[in-house]
């Protein structure tokens, strides 16, 4: 820094001469010039000792938001031949720091640095000394120089910052000398006072020491005059910005909670006297924000009640509220159970008004808290007591409203980060919370399961989604083939949506008929069945050309199941019930049966359906001629085992129409006693339907 290395050669300067010689007055004007061009719209220079275990440096305040060390901006030679030189001048005067305020004079400055730089005596580096500066600071009227000499520093018995100590030190001394001031008004006294407290507060309001300057301000208020403990820190406080002053506030908070002072207890009781004091400057504050009509935040508000800096009348009426709520959510806790029976009770809209309005009242705490066990208590009771026939209405009215609670945007967010939960129970009842906010959350599980990469929270979170309903899974089913990667998984989704009933999902379902995954293409054949019945045979009939045999014979059984009598679906019965392609795989048995039960009821279908029917049962009952050289050898053998051939009996007995007669007396005769006795009842009802429609 220029002017700082100017400065000190001037110093040195002027001490070779006697005050009024001209060489100590040359180059003052220039030097006053780049002072006021430095400092801008700065307020004061500082420069002071700063004292470490083994050594001491000078440092710069006031330039920049924080202290600069004068090595730091200086040229290391121009360093080592010059700080010791700035050193000596304090020493001289048992100096420590002194401050430049940026409306000095030139005149006020060239007086101050002729008087700083006078040639050392046998009293130099003395309390003598300090008192002979002071004295001619007084004389020569220098008003715009602070200093702080050894002999002025509070607090060495305290812990404290060495910055700090300094600024305390410089506020009491300045502070001090009010009274030299002599003839001056009241008004000029408390413009000065208001002055000297803002110039020193300044630097350590930048630095964050305020609540430290606050709370060690009974070493100021020693041996001043003109102001005591208490009027000095309300000055403190009046000069603060309201955003510094919540800040500080907030910093007292939390020293007060790390030292676990109860509000209430003495020194004597274990709790230090500087937490006391800090207590003190707390409630100092409080009464300050009170009488200043100041609005620092609902929660500071608060959290200065709860330490009992203010009184619940102290509070405004909103935040009063809040503490009053916060006292109910703890009542409705700590009797949890009593609420819930006693909302349970309730048969008459008039009956516990009063107890649906704490309800009402106390759930936003109870969310905030994360006490979901509670309020999922609370919805479940709501909610079942509102499906009871003849319910008051107050229950449908306290669910619409818990809903809108459960759906503002801060719960949402709360509620999807503690669906991350690694208990079960707890993300539970988060489910449930989110199930009761419904379209509101939609957005945000969805998100949720996309970059959720722990299984057991994305099935939380479809859980949720479930229980909304389709306006959360139709969205939801259009983002899950690129979301979901794990094919097991978006099988039990899709099981799941089947399960849930709602036919309007089907549609989104369609899209998982192309999936790579055979395994899900079988699921969502099954969820579109659950869902649609027989409305999703042509569904079903793509998938018979799938290229998987698992999709297909899964296909052919839901076929069955629905008893589509599509020609694509017959051809298919029939195909199975043949097995005449030796290329292709053979139906299991299960699936056959399912085959004959579906041509059985074709009973019910008009007419022309039963011979396409009784046509393919009677082909599948034809037995199988051997191939080969000794084919003539060698006996033919029935295509199915008899479990399948006594069922494809059982279904001619319903569909069956005069050519299936002879066929059934053949196998009557000829093959095993069970698929025999089956063959012999079927004829036996053919005949007998025949003789009906004579």
């Amino acid at each position: 820094m220029r002017f700082t290395l100017a400065l000190i050669k001037t110093m040195l300067r002027a001490s070779y001469y006697a005050p009024g010689h001209p060489e100590a007055k040359k180059g003052l004007t220039d030097l006053h010039s780049e002072f006021v061009l430095l400092m801008g719209d700065r307020a004061e220079l500082t420069y002071m000792v700063t004292v470490t275990a083994d050594d001491r440096a000078i440092t710069i305040d006031g330039y920049d938001d924080a202290p600069l060390p004068l090595e730091r901006v200086m040229k290391q030679d121009a360093t080592s031949l010059f700080v010791p030189k700035f050193l000596e001048f304090f020493d001289r005067w048992n100096l420590l720091s002194f401050s430049l305020k940026a409306t000095i004079s030139p005149e006020e400055f060239h007086t101050f640095l002729v008087l700083m730089s006078q040639p050392p005596e046998a009293s130099q580096g003395t309390t003598d000394a300090a008192k002979r500066l002071t004295q001619a600071f007084l004389d020569q009227h220098i008003i715009h120089v602070s200093t702080v000499f050894n002999d002025d520093i509070v607090g060495k018995e305290r812990r404290l910052p060495w910055r700090l100590k300094m600024a305390l030190s410089r506020l009491r001394r300045d502070l001090r000398m009010l009274p030299l001031y002599k003839g001056a008004s009241p008004e000029e006294i408390q413009r000065i006072k208001t002055q000297i407290i803002d110039d020193v507060v300044r630097p350590i309001r930048q630095a964050g020491f305020v609540k430290d300057f606050l709370v060690n301000c009974d070493l100021v208020a020693a041996d001043v005059d003109l102001m005591d403990e208490r009027q000095v820190q309300e000055a403190i406080l009046t000069s603060l910005p309201e955003e510094r002053l919540v800040q500080t506030t907030w910093d007292l908070v939390k020293d007060l909670e790390q030292s676990q002072m109860t509000p209430g207890q003495t020194p004597a009781e274990g709790t230090s006297v500087e937490a006391t004091r800090r207590m003190d400057v707390l409630r100092q504050i409080a009464d300050h924000v009170c009488r200043k009509g100041s609005t620092p935040g609902h929660e500071l508000l608060e959290s200065l009640f709860k330490h009992q800096a203010l009184s619940l009348e102290d509070l405004p009426p909103e935040v009063r509220q809040n503490v009053e709520t916060r006292r109910l959510a703890d009542s409705v806790l700590a009797r949890e159970d009593e609420h819930v029976t006693a909302l349970r009770r309730l048969t008459a809209d008039g009956d516990g008004r009063e107890l649906v309005e704490t309800v009402q009242r106390v759930v936003p705490e109870l969310l905030r808290r994360g006490a979901y066990g509670t309020v999922a208590k609370i919805l479940r009771a709501t909610n079942e007591q509102r499906q009871v026939p003849g319910a008051p209405t107050v229950f449908s009215e306290l669910a619409g409203q818990l809903s809108q609670l459960a759906a503002s945007k801060d719960t949402i967010e709360q509620l999807l980060a503690d669906l991350h939960s690694s208990d079960k129970d707890r993300r539970t009842q988060v489910v449930e919370i989110l199930a009761a906010a419904g379209e509101p959350a939609v957005a945000g599980l969805i998100k949720a399961y996309a970059n959720g990469d722990n299984q057991s929270v994305r099935l939380s979170v479809f859980d949720a989604m479930k229980r909304i309903g389709p306006i959360a899974l139709d969205p939801f089913l259009s983002r899950l083939a690129t979301i979901e990667r794990n094919a097991q998984l978006i099988c039990h989704i899709l099981t799941a949506v089947g399960d849930h009933g709602e036919v309007a999902l089907a549609r989104s379902l369609n899209r998982f008929l192309h999936h790579s995954s055979a395994p899900v293409r079988e699921a969502v054949l099954r969820a579109l069945v659950k869902l649609q019945g027989p409305a999703a045979e042509s569904s079903l009939l793509r998938a018979l050309r799938d290229q998987e045999t698992a999709v297909r014979q899964s296909a052919l059984g839901h076929l069955a199941r629905i008893t589509s009598s599509h020609s694509e679906a017959l051809e298919a019965f029939g195909r199975a019930l043949r097995a005449d392609d030796p290329t292709a795989p053979r139906e299991n048995d299960t699936t056959l049966l399912q085959v004959c039960q579906a041509l059985a009821r074709f009973a019910s279908l008009p007419t022309e359906h039963h011979s396409r029917a009784e046509a393919i049962l009677l082909q599948a009952l034809e037995p199988v001629r051997p191939k080969g050289v000794l084919s003539w050898v060698n006996k033919p053998s029935p295509r199915h085992s008899e479990g399948v051939r006594a069922a494809i009996c059982d279904a001619l007995a319903a569909v069956g129409g005069p050519a299936a007669t002879g066929p059934m007396h053949q196998i009557e005769k000829t093959d095993a006693a069970p698929v025999a006795a089956k063959a012999g009842a079927a004829a036996d009802q053919i005949e007998r339907r025949r003789g009906e429609r004579r």
